[in-house]
């Protein structure tokens, strides 16, 4: 667990940000459909459907943490064929003057394991924003 916190640095807060509002959309997305076209109003959206929601985007945080951990999907195009570019180290004192000309670093040129703590975060923090209306709905109801 050490390790992971490790990894995150504050670059990694607009990746990862940018990536939980897209999953957010998709996956409301994805529940609203079922609603409207599957469900037929046999269940409440706000609970089973934001509830499963929930459990997928957590299943997915845990994949990305076993990916983290070491473990390796044979077959599957995990990108250590691609070159790593070397980063400059951030110091996080100066004025904001000093700052003005920083490149914002996309998703894309972080290094893997950072990519997988960002979708970890990004899923986690999906998951959570899911799983509120899912637990007052049943507290509710």
């Amino acid at each position: 667990m050490k390790k992971m916190l490790s990894l995150f640095s504050a670059i990694m807060i607009r990746p990862t940000i940018y990536r939980a509002v897209t999953k957010c959309a998709v996956m409301l997305t994805v529940v609203l459909l079922w609603d409207r076209y599957v469900n037929k109003g046999l269940l409440p959206v706000g609970r089973d459907g934001c509830f499963v929601a929930a459990l997928i985007l957590f299943g997915l945080a845990w994949l990305n943490y076993l990916r983290l951990d070491g473990l390796e999907v044979p077959h599957l195009l995990t990108g250590k064929n691609r070159p790593e570019k070397k980063k400059k180290r951030r110091r996080l004192t100066g004025d904001i003057a000093d700052f003005a000309d920083e490149h914002i670093v996309p998703f894309d040129e972080l290094s893997e394991e950072e990519q997988l703590a960002c979708s970890m975060a990004s899923n986690l923090a999906s998951g959570v924003l899911f799983l509120i209306p899912a637990v007052i709905s049943v507290l509710m109801g």
